[in-house]
């Protein structure tokens, strides 16, 4: 495994207690433990888990249930991101930002002063408008595109729970449902200048996604580092444009998407998807975009996608990230959108 810091000081912050952030903290965490069980070491991360909403005390309680069904708890710190302005806990080795798109801007103007400019930052966002925004403001940028399907059920609440310090506290009790394995690819974002000439990243950056990557791998996932991330993103932005719109604006399940009269108007989106990454040079995946999209849609046939559960709470959705590169880009080229003009408009509109 490649090693980055002493593990005494190796703490990964992950901004962003939603389904995906939930999901990678409870499992690097479960993972760490049983490397503490089993050889009294681990060069994993503790984490760190900062939100917005405050949690009754300085440690959450995560209950994760599997694909395949089975459920485990783990607990780990968590904090409010306003609270770095007054006691800023230990510096990190590494933060995974893990907010909706919209929400980078704000995250970052309060995370910015705690931070080097040294300090691996990795954007976990869909769609493409976070990373090249933050890419102009933080030098260490990498990025992740994953096709890990997960998503909140309801929470549970505050429970006791005991544990090796105390035996009466209470703990905020946090679920996330895994809802379909995947694969996740992870680099440095290149920017225009960037790497030695051949297209090669930073060494810094290129360590820093090769430990990150071992990361992933220790806590289960299939996960492998890339040096074009920004193809790997595209990629994730085409499936994400086939699937989230329309189980969002229909409410449904990604694998209700198998069945009319939905079928017709996945492959319709893939058409147009396909059309405009054509026009923009992005080479297809081996097997044709179809089929990769049905592949992710039977990978997570029970999930329920990030925009379906921005749709379901009243959230704002991050239709603009994902379906907004899409269309400045058919509109620099001339393409028709239809259909997906058509669910940007209603996703757009506020939601009952």
């Amino acid at each position: 495994m490649h090693t980055m810091t002493d593990p005494e000081d190796n703490w990964l912050w992950i901004i962003g207690p939603g389904a995906i952030g939930r999901l990678l903290a409870a499992s690097l965490m479960e993972a760490r433990q049983r490397e503490l069980c089993e050889h009294e070491t681990s060069a994993l991360p503790r984490v760190l888990l900062l939100g917005r909403q405050a949690m009754a005390g300085q440690a959450v309680v995560l209950d994760m249930t599997t694909p395949e069904s089975p459920t485990f708890s783990v607990k780990l710190n968590y904090s409010t991101i306003d609270t770095l302005q007054d006691s800023p806990p230990r510096k990190p080795s590494a933060i995974w930002l893990t907010t909706k798109a919209h929400g980078v801007p704000g995250v970052w103007q309060q995370l910015a002063p705690h931070i080097t400019p040294e300090t691996p930052v990795t954007c976990w966002q869909n769609g493409l408008s976070a990373q090249p925004w933050l890419a102009e403001r933080h030098a260490n940028l990498l990025c992740a595109s994953t096709t890990e399907g997960a998503w909140l059920p309801a929470e549970t609440g505050a429970n006791a729970t005991p544990d090796a310090d105390s035996t009466a506290d209470e703990f905020q009790h946090l679920g996330v449902q895994h809802a379909g394995r995947g694969h996740t690819w992870l680099g440095a974002w290149q920017s225009d200048g960037d790497g030695d000439g051949d297209g090669e990243p930073d060494s810094q950056s290129h360590q820093a996604a090769l430990v990150q990557c071992d990361w992933l791998r220790a806590a289960g996932f299939a996960c492998e580092q890339t040096p074009d991330i920004q193809t790997r993103l595209w990629h994730k932005l085409a499936i994400n444009a086939a699937i989230n719109p329309l189980v969002a604006r229909y409410r449904i399940r990604n694998g209700q998407l198998r069945d009319r009269p939905f079928a017709p108007m996945v492959r319709q989106a893939v058409e147009e998807i396909s059309a405009v990454l054509d026009s923009e040079g992005i080479p297809a995946p081996r097997g044709g975009w179809q089929a990769l999209v049905e592949q992710v849609i039977r990978a997570t046939a029970n999930n329920r996608a990030s925009m379906l559960q921005d749709v379901l709470a009243g959230r704002p959705t991050e239709v603009e990230a994902i379906l907004g590169p899409l269309r400045r880009t058919a509109a620099r080229h001339g393409l028709a959108l239809p259909l997906l003009d058509d669910l940007y408009c209603q996703l757009s509109t506020p939601q009952r």
